[in-house]
């Protein structure tokens, strides 16, 4: 997410609106800087146009505020809200996930980032969103803190599971081989890896169906904040994606218990989880989900898994369950920034407890 801008006023050359489907092929133009080659791997076969229209204006929320700036018939910068329902204490609410914050490194420094967060922020309340969030980078955050009313209410972590052998061969040159051979990556998958229970089952599906919804319906009241994991957002959000993904899905007497879904690059041996839900105090459906999960991964050669955690205020078993097996913390810790849209006087009354936030919930895989 680049920013690097909100020190200026616009420049009165700079369009500043929100976008419409006819302008995703001059956004298309700019999107891939934010990922450089590896951003086509969100569309394998698909154009970034197909991309970007899938995720703006298809999503069953709503369609997405796009804010740019244009100079002349260039985009040079951008900024979108993602229309998600949220479970906020006892009640569902609209929010806006902001990502895809670019700007072309010619028009950087001239207030264009702080110009159109305002703009979406506008857009979303004016469609009467409560609060927008997002997951920005120590170069966008300090501007979003100090100028333009976000709050820090909680922070997350980024963690990954490595392969021991692989890991001590790119440091240390000791062959893979016969770190193997001492048994270290057994170990370390005994000791991190969570032991499957026979009373679930696990099975990949490719489409959700109505009985995610019940799911979603049996546990919502016990998450206090989270995004509404429903049939229609969830086919939205991995199965009519461009992206490929894997999904899991665990069940129990019939009925499902819950899912994990995860992401691998095809260029590197690197897996990241991206979804991951159960009942909160469903340690055998989370154990069962993530083995299976890790096991296949580990199989088809990835070295490395990632996912994000909250640092505090999730404490369901999925949560507990990947910070034992993705022990390895990124420092320094990311960052979680909202922005009441309607006058709450936040982050003071946010739940306490029940939070649930993937890495899917943001912008990004």
């Amino acid at each position: 997410m680049a920013a690097n801008n909100a020190s200026a006023t616009p420049s009165a050359t700079h369009e500043i609106r929100l976008a419409g489907p006819e302008d995703m092929p001059s956004v298309a133009q700019l999107l891939p800087e934010l990922d450089g080659p590896s951003y086509s791997e969100r569309f394998p076969g698909k154009t970034c146009v197909e991309f970007t229209r899938w995720k703006y204006f298809s999503n069953p929320a709503g369609d997405a505020a796009v804010g740019v700036a244009l100079d002349g018939d260039r985009v040079v910068s951008i900024v979108a809200g993602t229309p998600k329902r949220v479970r906020l204490g006892a009640d569902t609410v609209l929010a806006f996930e902001l990502g895809d914050f670019i700007t072309a490194t010619d028009h950087r420094k001239r207030g264009l980032f702080s110009a159109l967060i305002n703009l979406v922020c506008d857009a979303a309340q004016q469609r009467g969103a409560a609060f927008v969030y997002v997951r920005p980078n120590d170069v966008s955050f300090p501007i979003l803190r100090s100028r333009l009313s976000f709050v820090e209410p909680r922070k997350q972590e980024a963690r990954r599971w490595v392969l021991l052998s692989g890991m001590m061969q790119r440091k240390f040159g000791i062959p893979s081989g016969l770190v193997r051979g001492l048994g270290v990556d057994w170990m370390a998958r005994t000791l991190t890896f969570p032991q499957a229970s026979s009373s679930v089952s696990i099975n990949s599906i490719n489409r959700f169906g109505g009985e995610v919804d019940r799911l979603w319906t049996s546990v919502r009241e016990l998450y206090s904040f989270a995004v509404v994991r429903d049939c229609q957002y969830l086919n939205w959000r991995f199965v009519d994606c461009p992206t490929p993904y894997l999904v899991w899905a665990a069940r129990r007497q019939g009925e499902m218990a819950g899912y994990l879904i995860a992401f691998t690059a095809r260029k590197q041996p690197i897996a990241t989880i991206v979804d991951f839900f159960t009942r909160p105090d469903d340690e055998d459906a989370a154990a069962a989900l993530l083995r299976t999960a890790l096991d296949t991964l580990l199989r088809s050669g990835v070295q490395a898994v990632y996912c994000w955690t909250l640092q505090t205020g999730a404490d369901s078993a999925a949560s507990r369950l990947l910070k034992r097996a993705c022990m390895f913390v990124q420092k320094p810790l990311l960052h979680f920034a909202m922005r009441p849209l309607q006058g709450q006087p936040w982050p003071q009354e946010l739940p306490t407890s029940g939070w649930q936030l993937t890495t899917a919930d943001f912008d990004g895989v």
